[in-house]
């Protein structure tokens, strides 16, 4: 059974989540081209998780985060439907 603390986090996140999906959705649509819109926007952001440094991970687990951060990352972007 997941704590109090455990489901409002994942209550936040789910919420930022869906935020952010309609937040650049709606970018995109407003976009003179929402396709290069999204692949900027891939491109941009994974390269700045590919420059993030989490400072409450230990050395051996950054790689392992920002690999699943860039899948996460591109799955999010990915799922956006603009047309």
């Amino acid at each position: 059974m997941a704590s109090e603390f455990q489901m409002n986090t994942l209550t936040e996140i789910a919420v930022l989540r869906a935020s952010v999906d309609r937040i650049l959705t709606h970018l995109a649509r407003c976009s003179p081209d929402p396709h290069a819109f999204l692949a900027t926007e891939l491109e941009q952001g994974l390269e700045r998780l590919a420059r993030a440094n989490y400072w409450s991970v230990s050395h051996k687990n950054q790689k392992e985060i920002r690999e699943a951060a860039r899948t996460r990352y591109s799955e999010l972007i990915g799922n956006i439907q603009v047309d």
